[in-house]
């Protein structure tokens, strides 16, 4: 039986099997919680680990891709799952402290693969 904070195994799978959310999963998870990050900025986070560049060194169209992705799919469905706390209206977002939970969940893979 999961409890209200437990990690449902289904959601946790579909949530990790996209490799930007893990990106943003590992990104965040050295964030400071409560800390506000701006959808640009983690964009080009995300991109310039893609693309293996400094994100100061990302592209605006390659930007463009990585943010449209982010707040068109990837982080309404981290904000649904509880592990950002996300406005759409500022394009800001913040960890939450279930994403703590996620990051171990994606060392563990990363150690078992």
């Amino acid at each position: 039986m999961l409890t209200d904070d437990a990690i449902n195994p289904v959601d946790s799978f579909n949530l990790l099997g996209n490799r930007r959310r893990v990106i943003v999963i590992v990104y965040l998870s050295l964030v400071e919680r409560g800390a506000r990050i701006e959808v640009r900025h983690l964009a080009r986070v995300v991109r310039g680990i893609e693309l293996e560049k400094p994100p100061r060194q990302v592209s605006s169209g390659d930007y463009e891709s990585a943010y449209n992705g982010l707040i068109q799919t990837h982080l309404p469905k981290l904000a649904e799952a509880g592990v950002i706390d996300y406005d759409d209206s500022r394009k800001t977002l913040s960890p939450t402290e279930r994403i703590d939970q996620y990051a171990l969940l994606v060392q563990i893979a990363r150690y078992l693969d």
